[in-house]
């Protein structure tokens, strides 16, 4: 019986049939049945029902196997001849086992069992390289299941040996070679050293040569050369391997018989050869033979085959890539299918089941993608996540699967626009880039997923940084994909969406001709027929469209809509992106209705629109925007026709865009502003309820997480709007609501620092964790959020991207803390905007006069001390916005645009001023302005002296003009026909920070210290002398009351002055000022021509600073852009915690400086101790002092830019 069963294995071998292995099992248990002790018997029963597992994939099988061969070992005495084939034996067996079901312990056993069979065969032996070869194979699927390097590194030295001590000639040497060559690709495919797939290829083909024609292994060897083929086509490129891939798997599979156990095998690595060369040439032949060898692969493998998930999962990707080709859903479908079948044939701990359930989830999502069910995105971030979870770190797996879980985050968020759901996508595809080295096959795509997900956030949150990287990174992305790889055409579509959005961020037109002409390559490497085409039509449809809005190019516009029609009507119905392409359309027919004027543009752009709002599902993240484009489409056909029907509708999406709860923050406030703006006339009665959806969107539109350049750009336009809403209203005569819309909507970055630095003593006493971790966490943000100035320069980015990171995830967490806190009884209101109550303390000291100025009127909001709700309302009819604005051109036209920045050598003689339109100035701001207000407040007699104080908040563009000034002059001079007859005026940016202001000054260890600081020099500027004299006039006066600490010229170092600054309540600045077009880079010239920039200054927070004098030239002078954010020199010294500062609108003359900061100072000490509120009055003085000195030579020049902000 025995021998009958020997015979049969043999027989078997060459056959493969199933007749002859059941056959061998029967003669082999009948032999151990008639000898159950015959050791011998029970081992060739082990092995025969090994050989029968392999074949049907019965675990029944397997586990006996292992049965029989342990009993065989352990009925083995120590010492005999036959241990180490008994060890062999039963390692092999537990190996097939492991490949089954992945339990860990039969790996591991299997590799001691090997070892140990090496070990006790003494060289020379002719079974020792055999043995090599096994645990070499053992130590191979280990390192496939946990990563461990070591373990493969093993394998190729094991399998080396196996080699080497087989002599040529030999039959098993090509089987060596050929395991051999396997273990270099793996090891090839984790370290991606060069010399080990060439080696790989080397090993593989000897094998093929030594092996002769008709030989069982020949399709053996000739299969694994067609893989390491593969392998190294997956690297290099080289069209050559894949071809050669396909030749050896197409011959292997050639040779293998029907019904042979490898046939299945060699197919399904056939189809994997074909699917590589698709995916590199497109060509459609290849996508089908593949489906075709992985179905016949399945068909031919019995379930319970051990085999069956893998080539299950192989087919599931060729009809994933199918569809991606032609969109057919029964390929998606199937593909889905195939997966799941997989997922439930693999046990758990299976080396391969985070793969399956990787592939899964990516069919899930690409389902997801064309049909829009949230089951199947949701259950693919499910898939995903498994995946990544049981895979180990260091595994050649991880990157890929952390790359396919944040495709799975990113599509998520396309659809519901959870910040979380980017957030991850973001840290999975970083993470996936970062573990994969330079030059594998598989960075590209990475890359490509990296960057646009970073395109997707910066349109979110309108993060500079986010697109500055998503570009650079699908730069490398297309740099690193060869010319005719299928993917190639996705990175240069992706590439040129982004390059289009950082065009509409920053207006630079090389990137957007280079976005089309990326985008033109796009479309024209895709072939027609293939499902991104209509994609790729649409990116280069919209990038014609932004371009013709910038250039006006017809050609553009005429080409926009073509392709734009075109990716319409290549979209199949229900294809989850036609209604962004419908949206597309739609806009580009609204923009060339509003060049040409043709009514059919404008009337197929509302239907568009109408349509894609039909298609679009309830809470997706898209709708506002649809909402509000559909809104635009039909207030521009109303200005048109003045159709009735067209205004409701168009109120009606605007709102419905504006008050949704998800969608972009910025897209929600247009809609809101557009709203508020239509509803003058359509709808007055919804006036308020816009203007308050508008504001309550500015701490989204203006986030935390966000850099403060990008929140500066994101405001740009939020001023203008808020003014308008207290325009609003004051018409509705809510005197008190307009005051806290100014206060709540203007100065926005400080009122945010300001909210950040809030003292919680009240919440600690009862809630001290979360006080604790409140302050942690803004100190934190206020630090990152400073920090994050967006740039482009790659050196810069990675950190730049980091801290922005930081930013965006320490700004949710505050959010969320901040929830906690509103939720206790007591704290509901807890750091939210200021109501009238508490807002009335900035008129503690005197009458603080907010003028608002917008396209609906100009009038002043007055609050005075003692009256804590009341709000003195004062039309201001003879002044408009148009008049506030004409004065500024006129202004910046005489005293120079911004940036100029020299405080003037010498005397102003030479300087030609135009003093009439000054004088015109300041008499309109005194009868359009001033003269009503003190009117209102009942100040009619002038005084000359013991003034009292006003504050004024000037809004938009009244922040530019010199309101303190105000008053006639010349002929028309006299007594009382100017506000400094009457009144001490002082600004301040905004309510907020004058309450804040007048907090009591802490106890510090910084005593009463004067720090002076001048630096006469610097690059590119005027050589200022003056300085010197400026600074020993201050310490004349100084002299035996206050130390002095003067930093000149080499010592003026950034670091000694910002200590300086930490040690002394005074400071003053002898120097140049520098305005920038980036608010926050504007800076104090010091030594070196170093900067001490707003970004800097801003983040001192200095509890003890009183006051600071700026004798620097437009350190009052704000943004064109920021007229309400109140971005200068000055206010920062006021945000570092400078409780008054005296500042300059423009530049002053070097030889005025001197003289009045001597008077100032000559004031403000002669008291003792000296008291710095009077710093207002001392400037008032000094500067009436020095206009009796210059009597009617006095020019507007001297004395007019010295300004006074806070307490």
């Amino acid at each position: 019986l025995n021998m009958l069963g020997y015979i049969l294995f043999k027989s078997y071998c060459e056959s493969g049939t199933v007749d002859d292995v059941n056959q061998t099992v029967c003669a082999y248990s009948d032999a151990v049945r008639d000898d159950t002790g015959h050791v011998g018997y029970l081992a060739s029963l082990g092995r025969s029902l090994q050989l029968r597992f392999e074949r049907l994939g019965s675990l029944l099988d397997s586990n006996q196997s292992v049965d029989m061969l342990e009993d065989a070992l352990r009925l083995t005495p120590d010492g005999h001849l036959d241990i180490p084939e008994r060890l062999n034996d039963l390692g092999l067996s537990l190996l097939r086992r492991f490949q089954r079901l992945g339990d860990l312990s039969d790996i591991n056993k299997a590799v001691l069992m090997l070892e140990d069979a090496v070990q006790l065969t003494p060289d020379g032996h002719p079974d020792k390289p055999g043995r090599l070869n096994n645990l070499g194979n053992s130590l191979a699927r280990r390192y496939e299941r946990l990563g461990d390097l070591s373990d493969i590194n093993k394998s190729v030295f094991v399998k080396e040996d196996a080699v080497q001590l087989t002599p040529d000639g030999h039959p098993d040497k090509p089987g060596w070679l050929n395991n051999l060559g396997n273990s270099l690709l793996h090891r090839f495919k984790r370290l991606s050293d060069l010399s080990d797939i060439n080696k790989s290829v080397l090993m593989l083909e000897d094998a093929v040569q030594l092996t002769p024609d008709g030989h069982p292994d020949k399709p053996f060897v000739l299969n694994n050369l067609g893989n390491s083929f593969v392998g190294r086509f997956e690297w290099y490129g080289d069209l050559s391997d894949i071809n050669k891939s396909v030749l050896m798997l197409e011959d292997a599979v050639k040779r293998t018989p029907d019904g042979h156990p490898e046939r299945p095998t060699r197919l399904n690595n056939l189809g994997n050869s074909f699917l590589r060369r698709f995916e590199r040439l497109g060509d459609l032949s290849d996508i089908k033979n593949s489906v075709l060898m992985f179905e016949d692969a399945v068909q031919l493998t019995p379930d319970g085959h051990p085999d069956k998930p893998s080539w299950l999962n192989n087919l599931g990707g060729s009809l994933v890539r199918w569809f991606k080709q032609d969109g057919d859903l029964s390929d998606i479908n199937k593909s889905v299918l195939m997966f799941e079948d997989a997922v439930e044939l693999t046990p758990d701990g299976h080396p391969d089941k985070p793969r399956w359930l990787n592939n899964l989830g990516n069919s899930l999502l690409h389902r997801f993608q064309r049909l829009g069910d949230l089951t199947d995105i949701n259950k693919s971030v499910l898939m995903a996540e498994d995946a990544v979870q049981l895979t180990p770190d260091g595994h050649p797996n991880k990157p890929s699967l952390l790359n396919n879980l944040g495709n799975s985050f990113l599509s998520r968020f396309e659809r519901l626009g959870d910040l979380s759901d980017i957030n991850k996508a973001v840290l999975m595809f970083e993470d996936a880039v970062q573990l994969t080295p330079d030059g594998h096959p598989e960075k590209p795509s990475f890359l490509n997923n990296l960057g646009n997900s970073l395109s997707r956030r910066s349109v979110w949150l309108g993060d500079l940084s986010d697109i500055n990287k998503s570009v650079l990174m699908l730069e490398n992305a297309v740099r690193l994909t060869p010319d005719g790889h299928l993917d190639k055409p996705k990175w240069l579509n992706n590439l040129g969406e982004s390059l289009f959005k950082r065009f509409l961020r920053l207006g630079d037109l090389s990137d957007i001709n280079k976005s089309v002409l990326i985008a033109e390559d796009a479309v024209q490497l895709t072939p027609d027929g293939h499902s991104d085409k209509p994609s790729r039509l649409s990116s280069l449809g919209t990038s014609l469209l932004g371009r013709f809005e910038r250039l006006g190019d017809l050609s553009d516009i005429n080409k926009a809509v073509l392709m734009l029609e075109d990716a319409v009507e290549l979209t199949p119905d229900g294809h989850p992106d036609k209604l962004a392409r419908l949206s597309n359309l739609g806009s580009s027919f609204l923009t060339r209705f509003e060049r040409l004027g043709d009514l059919s543009d404008i009337n197929k752009s509302v239907v568009m629109f109408e349509n894609a709002i039909q298609l679009i599902p309830e809470k997706h993240r898209y709708k506002p925007s649809l909402l509000n484009n559909l809104g635009n489409s039909l207030s521009c056909r109303f200005e048109q026709l003045h159709n009735p029907e067209d205004s409701w509708q168009l109120v009606l999406h605007y709102t419905s865009a504006a008050c949704s709860t998800i969608g972009s923050a910025h897209i929600r406030f247009a809609a809101a502003n557009s709203w508020a703006k239509h509803a003058h006339i359509i709808q007055p009665s919804s006036i308020i309820h816009a203007y308050t959806t508008a504001i309550n969107l500015l701490p989204e539109v203006a986030w935390l997480g966000l850099s403060i350049t990008d929140r500066h750009y994101h405001l740009s336009k939020a001023g203008q709007v808020v003014r308008e809403a207290a325009s609003a209203a004051i018409a509705m005569q809510d005197y008190q609501m307009a005051v806290e819309w100014l206060d709540q909507g203007r100065s926005v970055i400080w009122g945010q620092f300001l909210n950040l630095r809030t003292p919680v003593d009240e919440l600690r006493e009862k809630y001290p964790v979360l006080a604790d971790r409140l302050v942690s966490l803004s100190k934190l943000l206020e630090t990152t959020g400073a920090n994050a100035v967006a740039v482009a320069d790659a050196t810069k980015l990675q950190s730049l991207q980091l801290i922005a990171e930081q930013s965006h995830a320490i700004a949710l967490e505050r959010n969320h803390v901040l929830q906690l806190i509103r939720a206790i009884p007591r704290f509901e209101k807890f750091l939210l905007p200021k109501r009238i109550s508490e807002l009335s303390m900035a008129a503690k000291k005197g009458p603080v006069a907010i003028v608002n100025i917008s396209d609906y009127g100009c009038d002043a909001l007055i609050l005075t001390p003692g009256h804590a709700d009341k709000v003195i309302h004062v039309p201001l009819t003879d002044f408009t916005i148009h008049k506030a604005q004409d004065m500024v051109t006129d202004l910046a036209s005489i005293v120079g645009a911004p940036g100029r920045s020299d405080r003037l050598y010498g005397s102003v003689e030479g300087y030609k001023a135009p003093e009439d339109i000054i004088s015109h100035i300041l008499s309109e701001l005194w009868f359009g302005i001033v003269r009503p207000i003190l009117n209102a407040l009942a100040i009619i007699t002038p005084v000359s002296q013991d003034l009292k104080r006003i504050w004024w908040c000037p809004t938009g563009p009244l922040a530019f003009l010199p309101i303190h000034a105000a008053g006639l002059y010349g002929e028309d001079q006299a007594f009382g026909s100017k506000l400094s007859d009457f009144l001490i005026s002082s600004y301040t940016p905004s309510l907020t920070a004058l309450i804040e202001g007048y907090r009591s000054q802490s106890e510090s260890q910084a005593r009463l210290q004067l720090l002076a600081v001048t630096q006469p020099s610097a690059e590119g500027q005027f050589y200022i002398p003056g300085t010197q004299d400026e600074i020993k006039c201050i310490k004349r006066h100084a002299k035996g009351k206050v130390p002095v600490l003067w930093l000149n010229e080499d010592m003026a170092t950034i670091e000694n002055v910002q200590k300086g600054m930490k040690e002394s309540r005074w400071v003053h600045f002898a120097c140049h000022g520098m305005q920038k077009s980036t608010p926050t880079e504007s800076a104090l010239l010091l030594a070196g021509s170093s900067q001490l920039k707003i970004s800097d200054i801003i983040q001192l927070n200095l509890p003890h600073a009183d006051l600071a004098f700026l004798s620097a030239c437009q350190t009052a002078t704000g943004s064109i852009e920021l007229q309400d954010e109140s971005v200068h020199l000055t206010a920062s010294m006021l945000l570092a915690g400078y409780r008054g500062v005296i500042g300059t609108m423009w530049s002053i003359g070097d030889n005025i400086a001197p003289q009045v900061a001597g008077d100032v100072y000559a004031y403000l000490l002669k008291a003792s101790p000296p008291d710095p509120t009077r710093a207002a009055e001392a400037l008032h003085l000094a500067i009436k002092s020095y206009q009796e000195q210059l009597g009617a030579n006095k020019s507007f020049f001297h004395w007019v830019p010295f300004i006074h902000f806070g307490v």
